[in-house]
């Protein structure tokens, strides 16, 4: 074994990195980057639910009132709004709140006069772990409420426990969306088509059309009557295709094997999924022109794959990422994906519902075409 020549292999080797700038880049200053995105985004989120309360307002309702007050959780990972029984649903829809508890207007005066009446839960429901915390958090909140109003209408100052009768009763917890029957699985298969559907046709396309240029078959196939113009739709086309029929593959997988539960409508699913794909073949296209081979398009991978991992909604709400973040957040494709998937497949919402996440993923795929026809033909000249 020889040391010398072994020190000299290493030391081509460590030249070779030192005159590639975008690899030293990689190596150094990508990680400290995501590292810092990352703290930022920890140190400024966190699980905060919201509870949506309509309260009584008929006669001698200030007693309820401030028995719920006193019962009320003192957390910060639990806030309370009040609302109106007319903004139940625009409220959980709107994302404002995570369950509502609803009490009649007469609540007071109807227990008074023994009528027993009912309160009410409402759950979003398109995070199942969320709804799930929450439904049991308000049946122990209501039961603890209905002992407290039974000894203070008994005056006998009686121990909770001995108490055997409520003055009211808690219906069964309603989901605005989704269901005691979806899973974690379910709520997060929107966002795995999303993600899953982006980074392989990105890293597919971007190698394929790599190998395209580096094996010469560009420079073969412009012998032909092709034009420029042809040549680049040609293969925008024969890329799109397989992309599209691979985002139609993971669809029908997740849906049919998978048997996730979803309560939209499929061919939606597979539209966002279409101009995300379309999107994604051009970026790869786009960037492949700037590698020139397989290790440099693995160095797009951190900040193409990487920063729309923790910005585009996957693991974090939108809201409460930090307002230094958002205008970065805005101009992610997979936000407008993955907000558009979840409201369809979790929400059942319609066309009109997502048409501005449509409008978005279209203008990027629009982006991205002109961007890599644009590159495409100075490669080809």
């Amino acid at each position: 074994m020889n040391i010398s020549r072994i020190m000299a292999l290493a030391g081509r080797i460590l030249r070779q990195v030192v005159r590639d700038k975008r690899t030293l880049a990689l190596i150094f200053v990508v990680p400290l980057v995501i590292m810092t995105l990352l703290a930022l985004v920890l140190n400024s989120t966190s699980s905060i639910l919201t509870l949506a309360i309509v309260r009584p307002t008929g006669s001698d309702s200030s007693r309820v009132n401030t028995l719920l007050n006193t019962l009320l959780p003192a957390s910060d990972k639990l806030k309370t709004i009040d609302i109106s029984a007319e903004q139940v649903t625009s409220t959980l829809n709107n994302g404002d709140a995570d369950a509502a508890l609803i009490f009649p207007a007469n609540f007071a005066q109807d227990i008074a006069s023994g009528k027993h009446p009912s309160v009410r839960i409402v759950l979003e429901g398109s995070s199942p772990a969320t709804a799930s915390a929450l439904s049991e958090q308000l049946q122990a909140l209501t039961g603890q409420l209905g002992v407290a109003l039974a000894v203070t209408q008994s005056g006998q100052g009686l121990p909770a426990t001995l108490n055997s009768r409520a003055p009211f009763s808690t219906a069964a917890p309603q989901y605005l969306h989704g269901g005691s029957q979806y899973t974690l699985t379910d709520s997060l298969a929107p966002v795995f088509i999303g993600v899953f559907s982006f980074f392989f046709v990105f890293l597919l396309t971007s190698v394929a059309f790599l190998r395209e240029r580096s094996q010469g078959t560009i420079e073969r196939v412009m012998v032909s009557p092709l034009t420029r113009n042809e040549l680049v739709l040609g293969y925008v086309c024969g890329f799109t295709l397989f992309a599209l029929l691979q985002a139609l593959v993971i669809l029908l997988f997740v849906v049919f094997v998978l048997q996730i539960h979803y309560s939209g409508n499929l061919a939606l699913v597979f539209l966002i999924s279409a101009l995300l794909t379309l999107g994604s073949v051009n970026m790869g296209i786009f960037l492949s022109t700037f590698a020139q081979n397989e290790f440099q398009i693995m160095q797009f991978i951190p900040l193409v794959f990487g920063l729309q991992i923790f910005l585009s909604g996957i693991f974090w709400p939108l809201a409460q990422l930090p307002g230094v973040l958002h205008p970065f957040v805005y101009i992610l494709p997979l936000t407008y994906a993955n907000e558009a998937l979840r409201a369809v497949m979790l929400k059942n919402a319609d066309l009109a519902a997502i048409g501005p996440d449509l409008a978005a993923l279209l203008l990027f795929a629009l982006v991205m075409i002109g961007l890599s026809s644009l590159t495409t033909r100075r490669h080809l000249a």
